[in-house]
Formats: C-alpha cells, sequence, structure tokens
C-alpha cells in the first residue's frame, strides 16, 4: 500500500482489522501500536549504534561495544538458521549477548551523552522487543529481508516522485506486489502477467499468485 503519510492512520488503514501475531519493526513510534510480539530491528540498531562508535568520548567505547554485540547475536541467530547449531544452543549464547547489551545500555545511561542516555533509556524500557526472536520460531532478528523488497520501489519513488492519480498508486501497489511475491516464489514474472492479460481479455478464469508455481 502505498500512502503520501507514515502515521498511525496510515498504517491502520494499511492493516485494517487484521490481528498483527508478530512483526519486526524499525523503533518508529507508529508501530507500538503492535501489542503482541514486537521485535525491534537488530540491523538498525547496529547502525544507529555505530553513528555513535565514530563519535569521540565515552560514547565511542559504548556506542562500539553495543555494535559488536548486536552484530554477534544476528551472527548466532545465522549459524542456527542455517543448521549449524540447535536451539537451545543459539539461546544460551544469546543469552550471554542480551546480559552484555543490558550492561552496556545501563553504561550508556551512566556515562554517555544525553542523545545515548535517552536511546539508552528507551531501549531498557523495550528491552525484551529486542529479544522477541528468542522466542518465536522463524521469526528473524532484523527487517532487511523486507528491506531488500522494497528498495527498487523506494528507488523509483525517488527517481519518479511517485504517482500523480489514484489509478497510478494503485497499479504500482498491485503490480510491486505481484512482482516481489513471484519473485520469491521464483516464477516467471513476465509470463505470469501475459497470461493474466490474456485471460482478462478472453474473459476466461485467471491465474493466482497461489498456484503460480508452474510458471
Amino acid at each position: 500500500m502505498i500512502d503520501r503519510n507514515r502515521s498511525s492512520k496510515a498504517f491502520q488503514k494499511l492493516i485494517g482489522k487484521e490481528s498483527i501475531d508478530h512483526a519486526v519493526t524499525d523503533r518508529y513510534a507508529v508501530y507500538n501500536a503492535i501489542k503482541k510480539l514486537h521485535q525491534y530491528c537488530l540491523a538498525h540498531l547496529i547502525r544507529e549504534f555505530r553513528q555513535y562508535a565514530e563519535r569521540d568520548g565515552p560514547d565511542k567505547e559504548i556506542g562500539k561495544a553495543l555494535e559488536q554485540e548486536l552484530r554477534k547475536a544476528c551472527k548466532i541467530h545465522g549459524k542456527y538458521r542455517d543448521g549449524e547449531m540447535s536451539w537451545d544452543q543459539r539461546n544460551k549464547r544469546l543469552g550471554h549477548c542480551k546480559s552484555r547489551v543490558e550492561f552496556l545500555l545501563e553504561d550508556g545511561m551512566a556515562n554517555g551523552t544525553d542523545k545515548l542516555y535517552k536511546l539508552s533509556e528507551n531501549l531498557l524500557n523495550n528491552f525484551e522487543k529486542m529479544w522477541t526472536f528468542i522466542k518465536v520460531s522463524g521469526m528473524e532478528p532484523t527487517n532487511n529481508l523486507a528491506e531488500r523488497d522494497m528498495r527498487k520501489l523506494v528507488v523509483w519513488r525517488k527517481k519518479s516522485y511517485g504517482t500523480r492519480s489514484e489509478r497510478g498508486k494503485k497499479f504500482v501497489e498491485r503490480i510491486t506486489t505481484v512482482s516481489q511475491t513471484l519473485k520469491r516464489q521464483k516464477v516467471n514474472i513476465l509470463k505470469f502477467i501475459q497470461d493474466t492479460v490474456i485471460c482478462f481479455y478472453r474473459k476466461t478464469e485467471t491465474p493466482l499468485i497461489s498456484e503460480a508455481f508452474g510458471y
């Protein structure tokens, strides 16, 4: 869905009456509406702490240490995902990372600048949202996959300045949804769309994305 605003109203319009069981997002305030299993994207946090690591003073060492710990957590999960360690082994190692991150955030509150203090305080107040993925099988610690899926659309929007009509907006929404879904399924996108258009003009039943594995 494309909307002019990244607001609470737009978010509610997107999800409608659906119940989101679990989600991985950045820390944008709109996503606080997710009341169930909510995971903060660790990749976003890694980038934030990298900025602190590039500063002078106490922020540098604290930011660098937090960046390294979160990178380590993602690497540990990656090994589990690739079958190199068991669920219990992963969680034991992630438990150590979790403890170190909590200590470093407390250090950030005690010794960091005002900005690092506020970030550390916010993360400590929502600490479990950094580690929801430990409890939920299949949940990732980052939303990198979604970011990659949206990358081409973001670049297109910046180059073209978006759409000027409701019809154009709906077309972009739908063609992007179709193409990205079929790409994930490793389906021939052009052939699927071609067959859909042919069926439309022949007034016959059009193919479904959920049954597109044969393309």
